[in-house]
């Protein structure tokens, strides 16, 4: 499923919805980047939420597992991250590594 039509179509109110309720409690509570992620993305620094949205050190929220890889635009928890360290994540999976028998 393409970008735009994931980010257009049902659940993209709420996503947004719960995009400004995270930027609002990053603010408030001071969370670092990535704080919350379950998979241990995020340089773990101050995020400033009055940076426009062009700066790379910039608001964004996060899907901890990407919806590409089966993460859900609405239901899953957002982490508060950079843009940068978000852009650098990317679509990025957890990698398993099974040991040999």
């Amino acid at each position: 499923m393409a970008h735009g039509s994931i980010r257009d179509g049902k659940g993209h109110r709420a996503y947004r919805r719960k995009q400004a309720a995270l930027k609002r409690r990053t603010a408030r509570e001071d969370l670092p980047c990535g704080y919350g992620s379950t998979q241990g993305w995020g340089c773990g620094q101050h995020i400033d939420t009055t940076l426009p949205a062009t700066d790379a050190m910039s608001f964004t929220a996060d899907h901890d597992t990407a919806i590409v890889n089966g993460g859900h635009l609405v239901s899953q928890e957002l982490v508060p991250m950079h843009r940068r360290c978000n852009w650098q994540k990317g679509d990025a999976a957890p990698v398993e590594i099974w040991a040999a028998t």
